[in-house]
């Protein structure tokens, strides 16, 4: 039951990721790379495979070293209080007539006000495990389908010194973790979805600044690399296979601090310049104690877009669930990789006896399905998105691939990833690892999920209640009650707020039509609100996060693969009422789309029908008015020609009746009913020409007199 409900949640992501990514190019990523131990040996040209992860000889393209890559996920959990604490979180909800309003804007804007004497480690305070992190946590390994979520579990100390922990240790769960053995099917990251994104901005702008579309729609790779065309069609007549990732626990922990770090110049100039630089860490404590879920992946990827993709869909698991909001732009979500490299070949008795001599991991290669020789993990931390996680991968394989040929040993270390330079950078070797000193936490009792704890009789009963409906399940639904195309379905499925907003709008259009005399029970009024969030909402949230981005790159990539409707300033309320005006005549799509353009940017408390009488919006229905609105146009001296040639018939009569439409939607600013206004139009045309032919018969009739 438990496992079933979380399956589903990933196969409909599964579903509408294969089609997005079907298209995506087979790129070869051709990198030159040199050991800095040794001056004498000359540059070696490398050849990095992203479909495969393989390393080989660019020259020859032999087959050399693959990339085995492991993750570590740090997912803030999205609940009103700390782990320990009772201190407010950017999740906390205000209590005031804005219940979806939080904190982030008011609290967490400031430094160190969001705190609790337990956070910054005072004597004598104790921690008390939040209920809410508890719940959340289990959710979240539900949805990642881990077969054991441990009724018994325990906190334990992991000890090290850093400012930004107060403690000197981080409760964790390393040893006795909540849950383990848990799996994600996915697929590969593909830049296809940004790079679309990216170009259609850019013909937006070049549209605006010579006053026409540019039909090209050549891309570019982020390594300014080669396309494939061939790969490119392949792909999109066999599409990418999913592929599957084993994650061996998950365990609830504390967040640190953010450390941000300050550099300011100043010149003085007494005589002679003189610069002097000064650089300080500033620490903001808000974030320590936060929840955070640590998931903890085996070695089963082999490519950088196969660490990103997965990533992501765990991204958007725990969104679904609502225990994370995925934002990791701004920190609630981060990755630590494991990348390793091993022989292709077992047959290089060489390679492979410099690989069995180095790797002296304490990881079992058959717990870890392990290719043999392979040489030691480097651990590189903080990649907090997308991109950064294939251009560490990426630059990590080549490295070590690179050091491994010239029989350099590659040891274990820790890294961090310069996004400016494009590389990773040793912060810590083998030597001076440190020694964690775990020991059980003696403040905290053991995490038993029992009755108490839950609140339900079991975990399956605690399952039923609190995990949310699954993508696929509330697919089925929306396409069954409301009639809804399948692709709209499944975007609208894939974003619980969405279903959550569609509903309610729905509901509010539906009972404002029914306060309406002549309701017209044609009008699809579920269509219309699907429409309007799909394709109108989505993009308004869209444009805002690339105008938020700016010109970082990375920003922009993680916002976009972040949009939600729970970023929106249109409540369904709202939009109900807007799509009510609709289906009752009172406003034209082009007008509701600019009414919710206004709501959603420039007027945020306002009801639809006040904006659209502010701005003198309202439809003109009775066909008295569009009669005479299309008589003072049709017989405007101003379009006496159009007139004439009309009069004269002929197969382009079409053409002249269109110029009269124009005409009479600009005497009206576009609030003539269109289907209404055309049928007032072709009476008073049918009038014309009636006229003229009884003119015509009366002179006819005259001459046979005379």
């Amino acid at each position: 039951m438990m496992l079933s409900t979380a399956k589903s949640i990933i196969h409909c992501y599964w579903r509408s990721l294969l089609r997005s990514s079907s298209s995506s190019s087979s790129l070869s990523v051709r990198l030159l790379s040199s050991s800095a131990a040794s001056s004498q040996h000359h540059e070696q040209a490398l050849s990095y495979n992203r479909d495969t992860g393989i390393i080989s000889d660019a020259q020859s393209m032999q087959p050399l070293y693959q990339t085995i890559i492991g993750i570590e996920i740090h997912a803030q959990l999205a609940i009103p209080t700390k782990l320990f604490s009772s201190a407010p979180t950017k999740h906390h909800r205000d209590d005031g007539n804005n219940k979806m309003a939080t904190a982030s804007s008011t609290i967490a804007s400031r430094s160190n006000t969001n705190v609790h004497p337990f956070d910054l480690a005072y004597p004598g305070t104790l921690p008390t495990l939040s209920h809410a992190a508890i719940k959340s946590s289990i959710l979240s390994a539900a949805s990642l389908n881990c077969q054991h979520i441990h009724r018994y579990s325990k906190f334990e100390r992991k000890h090290y010194f850093y400012a930004d922990l107060p403690h000197g240790y981080q409760i964790t769960q390393q040893r006795w973790p909540l849950a383990s053995e848990g799996v994600v099917l996915f697929l590969p990251y593909s830049n296809l979805q940004n790079q679309q994104s990216d170009d259609a901005s850019k013909k937006k702008k070049k549209k605006r600044r010579r006053g026409r579309d540019d039909g090209d729609n050549a891309q570019e790779d982020e390594n300014s690399t080669s396309k494939d065309d061939s790969a490119s069609s392949k792909q999109q007549q066999h599409p990418i296979e999913p592929v599957q990732l084993r994650i061996e626990r998950i365990q609830l922990e504390q967040d640190t601090g953010k450390t941000t770090t300050h550099t300011t110049t100043t010149n003085s100039n007494n005589n002679k310049t003189t610069t002097t630089t000064t650089t300080a860490a500033h620490i903001n404590y808000n974030r320590a104690g936060c929840a955070l879920i640590e998931i903890v992946s085996y070695p089963d990827l082999r490519t950088a877009h196969e660490a990103a993709g997965v990533v992501e869909m765990i991204r958007k698991v725990l969104k679904h669930v609502g225990s994370c909001d995925g934002k990791m732009e701004e920190g609630s979500l981060r990755c630590d990789l494991n990348v390793s490299i091993a022989p292709v070949s077992s047959n290089d008795d060489t390679t492979s006896s410099f690989f069995d001599n180095n790797n002296d991991d304490e990881q079992s290669n058959d717990k870890y399905n392990l290719p043999p020789g392979n040489g030691h993990r480097v651990e590189v931390k903080n990649l907090n998105s997308l991109r950064q996680i294939i251009a560490a991968t990426e630059y990590e394989a080549i490295r070590q691939s690179s050091l491994a040929i010239q029989h350099n040993h590659t040891g274990r270390e820790t890294r961090t990833f310069d996004p400016l330079g494009g590389k990773t950078i040793c912060i810590r070797a083998k030597g001076d690892a440190i020694d964690y000193r775990f020991m059980p936490e003696p403040d905290l009792p053991p995490l038993i999920l029992d009755e108490t704890t839950l609140g339900s009789k079991s975990l399956e009963a605690f399952l039923e209640r609190y995990m949310p409906e699954s993508a696929e399940d509330a697919t089925a639904r929306l396409l069954e009650e409301y009639g809804l195309g399948e692709s709209v379905a499944v975007l609208i499925a894939s974003d619980p707020p969405a279903i959550v907003l569609f509903e309610d709008a729905v509901s509010v259009a539906k009972a404002e039509l029914e306060q309406e005399v002549n309701d017209d029970d044609s009008v699809d009024v579920s269509a219309l609100v699907a429409n309007f969030l799909c394709n109108d909402l989505y993009a308004l949230i869209k444009k805002s996060a690339i105008e938020e981005a700016g010109d970082d790159e990375d920003k922009r990539a993680t916002l976009l693969n972040s949009i939600s409707v729970d970023q929106s300033t249109v409540a369904s309320q709202r939009l109900g009422l807007l799509i009510a005006m609709i289906a009752n005549g009172t406003l034209t799509t082009s007008m509701a789309k600019k009414i919710l353009t206004i709501m959603y940017k420039d007027d945020l408390s306002s009801s639809p029908r006040d904006i659209a009488t502010r701005n003198g919006w309202e439809v003109i229905s009775d066909m008295d008015v569009l009669v005479q609105l299309c008589t003072d146009v049709v017989h405007d001296p101003k379009n006496t020609k159009q007139l004439e040639q009309y009069k004269q018939g002929g197969k382009n009569t079409w053409k002249i009746e269109k110029f009269f439409v124009g005409k009479v939607m600009a005497q009206s600013n576009g609030n003539a009913h269109p289907e209404k206004m055309k049928e007032a139009l072709a009476s008073v045309l049918e009038k014309v020409v009636s006229d003229q032919h009884r003119q015509h018969h009366d002179k006819m009739s005259y001459g046979t007199e005379i």
